[in-house]
């Protein structure tokens, strides 16, 4: 499997982004990869559909929700 953490470089997202991904490794045998976007913009993608969206949550994720979304794909 794979996630993809889409982050906004502007607002210096990565370190949140990074976390992320760091403890979805320690749970998960999953491929991270970090992309840089724009726009404030923070989405979680598992194997290229979308799980998780900042601006249609208008909030972060905390990781058991993520976690929590994997589980049930």
């Amino acid at each position: 499997m794979k996630i993809a953490i889409k982050y906004c470089a502007q607002w210096n997202y990565l370190p949140r982004a990074s976390s992320l991904g760091d403890i979805l490794k320690k749970n998960f045998d999953l491929d991270i990869e970090l992309v840089a976007g724009s726009n404030g913009i923070f989405d979680v993608s598992l194997d290229g559909k979308m799980i998780y969206s900042k601006s249609e949550q208008r909030r972060f994720p905390q990781p058991a929700e993520i976690i929590k979304l994997i589980e049930e794909e």
